[in-house]
């Protein structure tokens, strides 16, 4: 059940979790949380198979009884997972409700009945409020495993009602091994896990996407910017289609790394190093203070992204290169 598995670094909140349920010990509701790319989804997807399984082995699920063949189908009654109807769009209240209903009723399979939300943070606050009331009065023998890479931005009163289980990066040779071996070009091992703070998973997911090449060309562009050769307006028509979350989180750890530099930092401590060039003139261009401050408008651009903002991609791009060619102005 490779789908029901957890990854290599995952062991102490397995542990965790096994522990509790040997000691009938569960609680009706966890918050998974920690950065990107950890794995945190697919954890939460072993531990319901595991919960779920009629014959429970101490690694997991057994992957042969009839709620395993179940899951494996996708067809199991008792765990439903609720996710956004598109990627950085909000959980409506709607659905929410529907999750409350199903939370209330009898397991069809006699056991319990679990329910995986993904990413939590996504909720509207009407949909968190609805949540609220169901976290307050839970439905008999029903586990509610929450995912957030962004817990601060839920209610604290739902953050309140969860036991938390947080997951940290694993250990950079660890991390080294498992992308190595899920990679075919494992030149590109230490490069990928520098840009993604570690991340395995996110790291996986600029080479199977090829982000890095998206990478690279934002940077010419960029360049090109500050070089004359592109106004904003034709930059922004080349990524008002991109992923705009993700374009403005590299132009943001650009301008960390021209901050460190401004600061005195070594260059062998940058995460993006093969940018070096670019980052010494932006340093020598702006000073520090004056790139936080833009760095902040980026955060907040960026946020109102992944909160489902109705942001005009074009005039959010044209705005975010303006304000890159008045770094170097």
């Amino acid at each position: 059940m490779k789908d029901w598995s957890i990854f290599p670094w995952q062991n102490i909140q397995w542990e965790r979790m096994v522990h509790c349920q040997q000691s009938d010990n569960l609680a009706h509701a966890y918050l998974l949380r920690g950065l990107p790319g950890t794995g945190k989804l697919q954890f939460a997807k072993a531990l319901s198979a595991y919960l779920l399984c009629m014959n429970p082995q101490a690694t997991g699920a057994c992957g042969h009884c009839k709620e395993c063949e179940l899951l494996k189908a996708g067809t199991h009654p008792d765990l439903t997972l609720l996710e956004p109807d598109e990627p950085g769009r909000p959980i409506r209240i709607d659905r929410i409700r529907k999750l409350n209903e199903f939370a209330h009723k009898t397991a069809q399979q006699g056991g319990r009945r679990v329910i995986i939300l993904s990413p939590a943070e996504a909720m509207n606050v009407n949909a968190a409020n609805a949540l609220l009331k169901c976290l307050e009065e839970p439905g008999e023998d029903t586990i509610f495993l929450l995912v957030s890479v962004r817990s601060g931005d839920m209610l604290p009163t739902i953050r309140s009602r969860c036991q938390q289980l947080n997951f940290a990066a694993p250990e950079r040779t660890e991390a080294e091994q498992w992308l190595a071996s899920q990679l075919e070009d494992s030149s590109l091992v230490s490069q990928l896990l520098d840009l993604t703070a570690n991340s395995p998973l996110e790291a996986k997911r600029f080479s199977d996407q090829g982000l890095l090449e998206k990478r690279e060309a934002l940077a010419d562009g960029v360049k090109g910017l500050f070089k004359g050769k592109l106004t904003p307006v034709e930059l922004a028509k080349n990524w008002q289609s991109e992923d705009l979350a993700l374009t403005i989180g590299w132009i943001m750890g650009w301008l960390d790394d021209a901050v460190k530099l401004g600061l005195g930092g070594d260059p062998s401590d940058l995460r993006n190093r093969d940018q070096l060039k670019m980052l010494e003139y932006l340093a020598r261009k702006s000073n520090a203070r004056d790139l936080l401050q833009e760095r902040e408008w980026l955060i907040s651009q960026r946020q109102s992204l992944l909160e489902g903002g109705n942001l005009n991609p074009q005039i959010l791009m044209e705005g975010v290169f303006c304000r890159c060619l008045e770094w170097v102005l």
